[in-house]
């Protein structure tokens, strides 16, 4: 991962989608312990996937959809 994840490109994904490219970051954390640039833009994409994972479930629990 060389590329900035920003909330813009995040935020129509599922909460299923979320978690899954928020493990797939922590791979990449895991396997670029030594490479400071790769390591600094996983750790801030994994903070804008952390948050938008957050903002969605706040959101469903003040908002829950309707049942049918």
């Amino acid at each position: 991962m060389s590329q900035l994840i920003t909330r813009n490109e995040i935020e129509d994904l599922c909460e299923g989608e979320l978690q899954s490219k928020f493990y797939a970051i922590m791979n990449d954390l895991i396997r670029t312990q030594n490479w400071q640039n790769e390591r600094a833009l996983a750790l801030a994409s994994l903070e804008t996937v952390q948050a938008e994972l957050n903002r969605k479930r706040a959101l469903k629990s003040t908002y829950p959809a309707p049942r049918s």
